[in-house]
C-alpha cells in the first residue's frame, strides 16, 4: 500500500505542516497556553509525592492504619489508566475541552479532601482518585501540544522543562510532606484550588479541533484501562484473580483491535518495528525507576538507622539535581543528538545504581546524597530523546497515542519493579555478602538488589544501540 493510501487511512485530528500560517498560529496559542498547563501539573505532581509519603500519618490520624494504603495504590491505579486514555484522546477530541474537564475534576477533588478527609479516610482516597484523574490531563495536555503544535527541533527542550518540572515538584511534595504533618495535611488539598483561576485563559489558547468523522473508540479504551489496571493491582497485590484478570483483559483487547473498525490504535502500531524497539527500550530503561526511592529509603533506615525525613533531607538533594538539569537537558540533545544522548543517560543511569551499592560501606552521604545523583543526571537527559524519537515512529496525527502508550508502560514497568525488588529486599536474598564490598545481612541485600538494577538498566542500553539504525531509519525525520 502507498503512503498516500495509508494516510487516508489515519484518523485524528489534522495537524497543519510545520511552515505554514495556521500552524504558526497554533504554535503561538500553544505557548501561551503550556506556562499554566505545567503549573497545573506542578500542582499534580507535589500531591502525589505530598501524600505517598505522608498515607501512613493519616491513617493514623484517622483510625484506618490498615486502609492506610489506599491513599496511594487506588489513585496509582486509576492514574495508568488515564494517563494512556488521555494521551490517546488527545489525537480526537478539543484539547480545550479535555483540559478544562480535567481542571474541574482536579479542582473538586481537591475540595473534597480540604472540606470533608479530616473525617474519613474513604474521603481522602475519593479526594485523591479525582484529583490524580483530574490532574493529569495537564501532562497528558502538555505532552500532545508538544508533539503536534511545537517545531521539531524545538521538541526536545520542551520536553526537557517538562521532566524539570516534574522533578522540581517531587521535590518539593516531598519536603512539603514533612512540615506539612506539623501544622494540617487537609491544607494539602487547599493548593491545586487555584488551578480555578487558569480557566479563562486556558479556554482562549488551548486548540479545539477535534477529527471530524470520527468515533470515540470507548471499548478500546476500556479494554485497555481494564488491563492497565489489573496489571497494576497485581504487582500491588498479587493474587491469581488479578494475574487472571491481566491475561484476560490483554487477549480481549488483542482480538477488538484486531476485529473492531477503528480501533483507537490498531495493529498496525504492534507491526511497526521501531515503535515495538523504541517500547521495549522504555520498558526496561524505567523498570527500577519506582525501587530507587524505596531502596534507599530501606538503607537509610535498615543500614543506618535513619528516619525517613533524615533520609528525605539527604536524597532531595539528587532530585533537584535532575530538575536543575531538566533546564538545560534541551539544547544538549539537540547539539549532540537523540541518540547519543539515550546512550548517556542509560549509561549514566546503570552505573548510578550500580554506585549506590558501592556507596553502602562509605556512609550515608556516599550512599543517599552523592550517588543517587548519577542515576537522577541520567533520567534528566532519558526522558526527553526517548520519548521525541517515540513519537518520530509514527505520523503527527498519532504521536497521542504513543505518548499515552509511553506512559502506561513507565507506569507498568515501575510497577513490576518495585514489587520484584521491595520483595527481594523485604525478604533479605542475597544477604551473605556482595561484590560492593557491604558486611553479611541488610548492607549486601540492598547492595546486591541495586547491583542487579544496574545491570538490567544497561542491558536497555544495549537494546537501544543494536536497533537504534533501524530505529531512526523508519523514523518521519532521518538522523540520530
Amino acid at each position: 500500500m502507498d503512503a498516500t493510501k495509508e494516510n487516508e487511512k489515519i484518523i485524528g485530528v489534522p495537524i497543519p505542516e510545520e511552515g505554514s500560517k495556521e500552524f504558526e498560529k497554533m504554535n503561538r496559542m500553544a505557548k501561551k497556553a503550556i506556562p499554566l498547563i505545567l503549573l497545573i501539573f506542578t500542582f499534580g505532581i507535589l500531591e502525589q509525592q505530598a501524600f505517598g509519603m505522608i498515607f501512613v500519618n493519616i491513617g493514623q490520624q484517622l483510625g484506618a492504619t490498615n486502609l492506610a494504603p489506599l491513599i496511594t495504590s487506588i489513585p496509582g491505579i486509576i492514574l495508568g489508566i488515564v494517563c494512556v486514555v488521555y494521551g490517546a484522546l488527545g489525537d480526537f477530541v478539543s484539547l480545550k475541552k479535555m483540559t478544562l474537564f480535567g481542571v474541574i475534576i482536579f479542582v473538586l477533588g481537591s475540595i473534597i479532601g480540604f472540606g470533608f478527609g479530616p473525617s474519613s479516610i474513604w474521603a481522602v482516597v475519593i479526594a485523591r482518585v479525582l484529583q490524580s484523574a483530574g490532574g493529569q490531563v495537564a501532562g497528558s495536555v502538555f505532552l500532545v501540544l508538544v508533539s503536534k503544535y511545537i517545531a521539531k527541533e524545538n521538541r526536545v527542550i520542551y520536553y526537557g522543562i517538562f521532566v524539570a518540572v516534574f522533578r522540581f515538584s517531587a521535590a518539593l511534595g516531598v519536603v512539603a510532606a514533612g512540615y506539612i504533618t506539623k501544622i494540617d495535611w487537609r491544607w494539602l488539598f487547599a493548593v491545586p484550588i487555584i488551578s480555578v483561576l487558569f480557566i479563562p485563559s486556558l479556554a482562549k489558547n488551548l486548540p479545539d479541533e477535534r477529527a471530524e468523522g470520527a468515533n470515540i473508540d470507548w471499548i478500546g479504551f476500556i479494554l485497555i484501562g481494564a488491563f492497565a489496571g489489573a496489571m497494576t493491582m497485581f504487582f500491588t497485590d498479587m493474587n491469581a484473580f488479578w494475574a487472571i484478570s491481566s491475561v484476560v483483559t490483554l487477549v480481549l483487547f488483542i482480538v477488538y483491535i484486531n476485529k473492531a473498525k477503528d480501533p483507537f490504535i490498531t495493529p498496525a502500531f504492534f507491526k511497526n518495528p521501531a515503535f515495538v524497539a523504541t517500547m521495549v527500550v522504555i520498558f526496561v530503561g524505567y523498570f527500577f525507576s519506582y525501587t530507587l526511592n524505596a531502596g534507599v529509603n530501606a538503607i537509610g533506615l535498615d543500614v543506618f538507622g535513619l528516619d525517613s525525613a533524615q533520609v528525605s533531607n539527604l536524597l532531595v538533594w539528587s532530585i533537584l539535581l535532575a530538575a536543575v538539569l531538566g533546564f538545560v537537558c534541551g539544547p544538549v540533545v539537540k547539539k549532540i543528538g537523540r541518540s547519543a544522548a539515550i546512550i548517556m543517560a542509560l549509561l549514566t543511569m546503570g552505573l548510578g545504581l550500580i554506585a549506590v551499592a558501592f556507596a553502602i560501606p562509605h556512609g550515608s552521604i556516599a550512599a543517599l546524597a552523592v550517588a543517587p545523583c548519577l542515576y537522577y543526571y541520567g533520567t534528566s537527559f532519558f526522558y526527553s530523546p526517548i520519548v521525541d524519537t517515540a513519537t518520530l515512529t509514527v505520523t503527527p496525527e498519532e504521536s497521542g497515542r504513543v505518548l499515552g502508550a509511553n506512559d502506561l508502560i513507565q507506569a507498568i514497568t515501575g510497577s513490576v519493579g518495585v514489587a520484584i525488588f521491595g520483595q527481594m529486599m523485604s525478604a533479605g536474598v542475597m544477604s551473605g555478602g556482595s561484590i560492593a564490598g557491604t558486611e553479611a545481612g541488610a548492607a549486601s541485600t540492598y547492595a546486591n538488589v541495586f547491583l542487579i538494577g544496574g545491570v538490567i538498566v544497561l542491558s536497555a542500553l544495549v537494546i537501544f544501540i543494536l536497533t537504534k539504525k533501524m530505529i531512526y531509519s523508519r523514523s518521519r525525520k532521518d538522523g540520530e
